[in-house]
């Protein structure tokens, strides 16, 4: 399975769309945590770790690019995939704020699968690098 031990943080403040995500997420073998909003994210995050977090864009109170903003500073690699139902287009300045992805709703659940492995894969490798580098760096 493709999401087999990894934890993903799913927040949404659409009851049924952090649902659908889910289910989505779940099918492929992904452990998920939901949030109904950026505060009680954060909050799960300082609770457990997470190998990704796919969140909403347009919720109250904090929207995703500032989630992404205030868990950068505690969770600097924990991947971040915005997803959005919003018709502007705003994924580069996403990208460039630190956002692994931006996907569009209505979103095809092979294409999700895909980028949150891409992610997933990604803090995997950044993570053994790093054990490597501090291995190394005793070498000397």
């Amino acid at each position: 399975m493709i999401g087999y031990g990894k934890r993903v943080l799913v927040v949404d403040d659409d009851e049924n769309m952090r649902s659908v995500t889910a289910i989505v997420l779940e099918e492929v073998g992904f452990t998920v945590v939901l949030a109904c909003d950026g505060l009680q994210a954060l909050d799960e995050m300082q609770k457990r770790r997470f190998d990704a977090v796919v969140t909403d864009y347009d919720m109250p109170s904090m929207n995703g690019l500032d989630f992404l903003a205030r868990s950068r500073i505690s969770w600097p690699d924990t991947p971040v995939i915005i997803i959005s139902g919003i018709e502007c287009d705003t994924s580069d300045g996403a990208t460039a704020r630190g956002a692994f992805a931006w996907v569009q709703k209505p979103f095809d659940p092979c294409s999700l699968w895909k980028i949150l492995s891409a992610a997933v894969q990604a803090k995997s490798e950044s993570a053994s690098e790093l054990t490597t580098q501090a291995v190394g760096s005793f070498d000397t």
